[in-house]
């Protein structure tokens, strides 16, 4: 590469001088250069005039390939430079539906709004199947619950924010209006709960049982959580609902949480991913995204 810059340098300005003083080598430096490149490809490159020197028949044929060289070199160090950034490149990110489903979509739209020639593609799927995933290098990075799973050694995980089992109603349910409230007075009234073969009933369960709480009876079993939301904010009924779904979301101004205390079994949403494997500056950027969203929706509970 040092001989083809020195033969450009030389083409273009048509004397050993100048293009010594273009490449900042001595002059004789240049001369033993071009003679090792004329060796090598066992041609003479260029007549030596008086007045400097002009290239001969195969210089002229040499020179266009030459040229081609450095511009794709440019052009590679250009992509790595937009790579570097984030401004260009790929990214694949994995996410289990419940804490990723408010927040993500507002994070991916700034992550593309900054880096508009961007493309990101979003897997769903449980913990297990996310975590082979990543092993595999089918995706980047994953937002994950860490009550499922343990962290292994090879992985590692940043904090987006604790999760809170949360009691909810529609905006203009009567309790909403009350500070205290009971377990007790809360079980006499109408709920619409997931059916018990869901996982996120499951997770009430167990987080209830750790508390020394029944389980409520459902009047209406939903999976749809479309149709558990509409049954809260019109039906009059009470559900249950996760911290990441209602505050960074728009449950938030269709429901209200009730003051009751169900601190949650739960370890925190975080992202991760893989610890021997540098996180791209896409990925870098998509979780400064989601944490500054996290950040902006922090709420202190009593």
């Amino acid at each position: 590469m040092s001989e083809l810059r020195v033969f450009l340098a030389v083409f273009q300005l048509r004397s050993f001088h100048k293009a010594a003083a273009a490449v900042h080598l001595t002059q004789p430096a240049v001369t033993k250069s071009i003679a090792g490149l004329e060796q090598m490809l066992g041609v003479k490159l260029f007549e030596r005039l008086a007045s400097g020197v002009e290239p001969t028949a195969y210089g002229l044929s040499f020179a266009p390939r030459a040229f081609a060289v450095f511009e794709e070199l440019r052009h590679a160090a250009q992509d790595l430079a937009s790579l570097s950034s984030g401004a260009a490149g790929s990214l694949r990110i994995g996410t289990v539906p419940m804490p990723a489903i408010p927040f993500l979509p507002v994070a991916i739209k700034r992550l593309c709004a900054a880096q508009p020639h961007s493309a990101v593609t979003v897997v769903e799927g449980r913990e297990a199947e996310l975590l082979e995933r990543l092993r595999r290098g089918d995706i980047e990075l994953a937002l994950l619950r860490l009550s499922l799973f343990e962290l292994d050694v090879d992985l590692q995980a940043q904090t987006l924010f604790e999760e809170c089992l949360m009691v909810l109603a529609g905006n203009d349910h009567p309790l909403t209006k009350r500070k205290q409230l009971t377990w007790p007075e809360l079980l006499e009234q109408r709920w619409v709960l997931p059916p018990p073969d869901c996982v996120f009933y499951e997770f009430v369960l167990r987080s209830l049982a750790e508390l020394g709480l029944a389980m409520p009876r459902a009047a209406v079993e939903a999976y749809s959580v479309p149709v558990q939301v509409g049954l809260t904010q019109h039906g009059g009924m009470l559900s249950f609902g996760m911290r990441s779904r209602f505050e960074f979301g728009d449950q938030r101004h269709r429901l209200a949480r009730l003051s009751i205390e169900l601190p949650c079994a739960a370890k925190p949403v975080a992202a991760v991913w893989l610890r021997a494997r540098e996180a791209s500056p896409l990925a870098q950027q998509l979780l400064e995204h989601v944490q500054a969203q996290c950040a902006e929706q922090q709420v202190v509970y009593p």
